[in-house]
C-alpha cells in the first residue's frame, strides 16, 4: 500500500518535472534553469531600452507640441480693417517664431522674427509682444 502511495505521488512529481522543463531530462534542469535566467536577463534588457526610446520619443513630442497664438488688428488706425496680424509658434522653451503681415492700401507686407526664450534680437513691435505673451499662455 505504502509502495502504491510513493509511486504515485512519484508519478506526479516527474509530470510536473516534465511540465517545467518541457520535456528534457532532469539531468538538464539546471540548463533550463539558467536559459530561463539569461531570457529573464534578456527582457529586462529589452525594457530598459524601450524606456529610454519612450523617454526620448516624449521629449520630441513636447518639443512638436506648439503653443500657437494668433492677433489681428488695424495696423494703421483709422484707414482699413483688422486685415493685419502677428503669429507666434512656440515651444516650451519658449523659442519659435514670431510672423506678422502688416497690411496698408491693397498692399501687404510679411515679416518672421525668430524668437529665443521669449524675446527677439530684432525690435518687435507691441502686437508681436502680445501675441508672444498670448502664446507662452496656451
Amino acid at each position: 500500500m505504502w509502495n502504491t502511495t510513493l509511486s504515485i505521488k512519484l508519478k506526479r512529481v516527474s509530470k510536473k518535472i516534465n511540465i517545467f522543463t518541457k520535456g528534457a531530462s532532469i539531468k538538464s534542469l539546471e540548463e533550463v534553469i539558467v536559459e530561463y535566467v539569461n531570457e529573464a536577463e534578456m527582457i529586462k534588457n529589452k525594457i530598459k531600452n524601450n524606456e529610454k526610446q519612450i523617454d526620448l520619443i516624449l521629449n520630441k513630442v513636447k518639443e512638436l507640441k506648439g503653443n500657437v497664438a494668433i492677433i489681428r488688428y488695424n495696423a494703421f488706425g483709422e484707414q482699413g480693417n483688422d486685415l493685419s496680424y502677428s503669429i507666434a509658434f512656440l515651444d516650451e522653451n519658449k523659442d519659435g517664431i514670431v510672423i506678422s503681415s502688416i497690411y496698408n492700401r491693397g498692399e501687404s507686407n510679411t515679416y518672421a522674427k525668430p524668437i529665443k526664450n521669449g524675446s527677439s534680437t530684432y525690435k518687435l513691435s507691441k502686437e508681436e509682444l502680445d501675441v508672444i505673451e498670448k502664446a507662452m499662455k496656451n
